[in-house]
């Protein structure tokens, strides 16, 4: 099935290619006096794209018709001849612009073709014409192809200017700019922008201001990535370059705005790392920054306040980040004549109105959240982001079907699929009345309830196959794994034991890769029920799980400043809990039980082990397999305890994921009366058991902006490709071994050895 590129991304591949093609021009030597044909002919390409792009605008339509008459004209020319070439790569532009990708396509092809029977090949028209090509087989959801056909054109460009010759640079730039909105490759784009900086770098007369405008938006990039320390070290050079601007010419506004969004973004990091100090006086220094040019202003003002928002909400302060996001609105409010003008982008209004209502809804404020997404599709019309917040929106209002269907036209905008994925629950936690069914709240039940839920999760259908591969490094790079804020609920309802054990039973039936095998989940502290629900459907798409999937969700508060409400609710569930294991192996009759526990997670989950350890008459004991305990928010000394206690039984499978970058770690330290927790790598060595195969994963950190540094071992494909291995591997896996990313270390005091992770050498450029 073709794909329909939404008209955003259409306006900006012909844009960019345009800016390519007529650019290039700009980066150019002086033409020799005595010009050889191929010269005169690519002078006279871009005049003739110039011309049909600037038509092609004004009226599609007459632009399509005149290059349908102009391919006419070319017919008596030779198949090789380079104006038939142009001219067919005109008429695939017009095809591409009014959506007419069949035809576009074969067209695109045949320019190929053409430029590189040129003899010898004019690179930047192989360059051109490859770009198209790209696009267009993007658009077919050939994405490998498409992949390859831009490689082939960078590798032209190169060609063309030398690899460090600066006029490389801005083509370079405006290809990683291509290659992000109009594909979506982050980490192409940052290896394109890395590129075009150390261009810049050997050109330091005539690059300075602009190498720091490269630096910043390839900080801007790499902070989306996660990828922190880069990040900063770029936006702390951006920041010297822009104060020598400043010094040299201190009434250059465009200077100190630039500045401005260095400092915040400085900030953002700065909190993420939880160095508060750092980013308070980041900020204080931004807000310092006087401008008189009143859009530059209220951008600065906008993108601090946007900045003050991200962190808010990092801390679980929803009232606070509402009131930011608020004040943006008062910034665009005031400045109502920038907008009419066009100065200020109207589509930033849509956004801060977005992000409001997500804010609201996670508030339970529904109200207000249909007030602000109803502006902001009225504002921005149906992107993706605005209809899967009205889809949640709907979901919480009982509207099921309009929910589906605002979902399903978001993924299709986002040339997406979804996988629906049955997930199995068990909770201890009050059913709420009133609203949508199975809804459950915060306070504790002393009753188990059991119940099933339909996900929809982003992404093609679970592979049949195996991957195991163990010389091959992990297939995606980190950061690219299921987006769990992108995942419907469709429907949950809440079943009788006999209904529960039909429902598992058929489940697992369908298993081709774990026949007679469970996954169960119980997740970890500031979660809500249907965020459990979600994580536990997102598990068994990134682990490629197609066995019976389970969560048991323990009453927690879900929000990050009710840590020791949420610790008394954990530990009260442990009886509920081995119930739960109990009714899942009743149920489905499975040979192998896998869990998986995440942060105070494990205080439900070892204990309730060390029960089951000890029961001689458990069924559930002999059949438990894996046990992966991600960032334990449990203290060494309970964590070593329950170890001892079920290993003794003969249950010794047990993978620890810790990390020294978990900020959750150090406010569970602070909580505990400073217990060094289990989840936390003291220095980069995990806590050791001889039962355990413990890893450190601190390099693999990779929250994104607005979660806890907390949930690696699930956002992060490497981790999630480590725990696949492990599943479904099983009793085949060697104990001493893992996938090639994570490396054996020897301990410090020559005790239990452990692994940590260690990124390709490319990751950590």
């Amino acid at each position: 099935m073709t794909a329909v590129f939404s008209r955003p991304v259409r306006c900006f591949v012909t844009t960019v290619w345009l800016v390519i093609a007529i650019g290039a021009a700009d980066c150019r030597a002086e033409v020799p006096t005595h010009m050889t044909d191929a010269r005169q002919h690519l002078e006279e390409h871009r005049e003739l794209t110039r011309q049909f792009m600037q038509k092609l605008k004004t009226d599609s339509r007459a632009a399509v018709d005149d290059a349908l008459a102009a391919v006419q004209r070319t017919k008596a020319l030779g198949r090789n001849h380079p104006q038939r070439g142009d001219a067919l790569e005109m008429l695939s532009h017009g095809y591409l612009a009014t959506e007419q990708y069949d035809k576009a396509l074969p067209l695109a092809a045949e320019v190929v073709r053409i430029r590189k029977a040129a003899t010898p090949p004019e690179e930047e028209l192989l360059a051109l014409a490859l770009d198209t090509h790209a696009t267009l087989l993007f658009a077919a959801e050939r994405s490998a192809e498409s992949d390859a056909a831009l490689s082939e054109s960078l590798d032209a460009w190169r060609r063309a200017f030398g690899p460090n010759d600066l006029r490389l640079a801005p083509i370079l730039e405006g290809q990683a700019e291509y290659v992000q909105k109009g594909f979506g490759r982050p980490l192409w784009a940052i290896e394109l922008l890395r590129e075009a900086v150390a261009i810049r770098v050997l050109h330091p007369e005539s690059s300075g201001g602009k190498l720091a405008e490269t630096l910043t938006e390839l900080a801007i990039h790499e902070m989306r990535q996660a990828q922190y320390a880069d990040c900063d070290a770029h936006l702390a050079r951006a920041n010297q370059l822009f104060d020598a601007e400043i010094r040299k010419d201190p009434g250059r506004e465009e200077s100190r705005a630039s500045l401005a969004q260095v400092l915040v973004m400085r900030a953002g990091i700065a909190a993420v790392l939880a160095q508060k100090n750092l980013a308070r006086d980041y900020v204080r220094q931004a807000k310092a920054i006087r401008l008189t040019d009143p859009i530059r202003q209220a951008e600065t003002q906008i993108l601090i306040s946007e900045s003050m928002s991200s962190a808010l909400w990092l801390a679980g302060d929803l009232d606070g980040a509402i009131e930011q996001e608020l004040q943006v609105m008062s910034v665009f409010k005031s400045h109502r004549d920038l907008l009419d003008s066009g100065s200020l982008d109207k589509n930033m209004v849509g956004d801060t109105l977005s992000s409001l209502g997500r804010l609201y809804l996670q508030k339970h404020e529904l109200g207000l959240a249909r007030q602000a997404l109803k502006a902001a599709r009225l504002g921005l019309g149906d992107t993706p982001e605005v209809l899967f917040n009205l889809s949640e929106l709907e979901r919480l209002s009982g509207d099921e079907p309009l929910a589906l269907a605002h979902y399903q036209s978001a993924l299709r905008l986002r040339k997406e699929s979804a996988t629906e994925v049955s997930v199995l629950f068990g909770t201890n936690r009050v059913a709420e009345s009133g609203g949508e069914a199975g809804r459950f709240g915060s306070a504790t039940d002393d009753r188990l309830s059991l119940g099933q839920a339909a996900v929809l999760v982003p992404g093609a259908q679970f592979s049949d196959v195996g991957w195991l591969r163990p010389t091959r490094t992990v297939p995606l790079p980190v950061g690219l794994a299921t987006d769990a804020t992108r995942l419907l609920i469709r429907t949950k309802r809440v079943l009788a034991p006999t209904q529960f054990g039909t429902q598992a039973r058929a489940v697992m039936a369908r298993a081709r890769l774990h026949p007679k095998s469970v996954l169960v989940f119980v997740h970890g502290f500031n979660v809500s029920f249907d965020e459990a629900v979600q994580r536990a459907a997102q598990l068994a798409r990134d682990l490629n799980y197609d066995g019976a999937v389970f969560v048991f969700s323990w009453p927690s508060q879900g929000t990050v400043l009710r840590y020791g409400t949420d610790r008394d609710s954990a530990d009260q569930a442990v009886d509920r809990f081995v119930e739960f294991l109990g009714q899942v192996e009743q149920a489905t009759g499975a040979e192998k039980i896998n869990l998986i526990a995440h942060s105070m997670g494990n205080r439900v989950l070892l204990p309730a082990l060390a029960k089951i350890a000890s029961d001689p008459q458990s069924r559930v004991r002999p059949k438990v397999r894996e046990v992966i305990l991600a960032a334990p928010a449990v203290p060494q000394a309970d964590f070593t305890h329950w170890l001892d206690t079920i290993s003794q039984q003969g249950i010794r499978r047990f993978t620890l994921y810790a990390s020294s970058a978990d900020k959750a770690m150090w406010a569970g330290w602070l909580r505990e009366w400073a217990t060094s927790l289990a989840g936390y790598a003291s220095q980069g060595v995990p806590l050791r058991h001889p039962s355990v195969q413990s890893i450190d994963i601190t390099k693999a950190s990779n929250p994104g902006l607005l979660q806890l540094n907390h949930d690696v071992f699930a956002s992060n494909p490497v981790m999630s490709e480590d725990i696949r291995q492990v599943l479904q591997q099983g009793q085949q896996r060697l104990p001493n071994q893992r996938i090639p990313l994570m490396k054996a270390q020897r301990s410090p005091d020559g005790g239990v050895p452990y692994w940590s992770y260690e990124p390709p050498a490319a990751a950590r450029r």
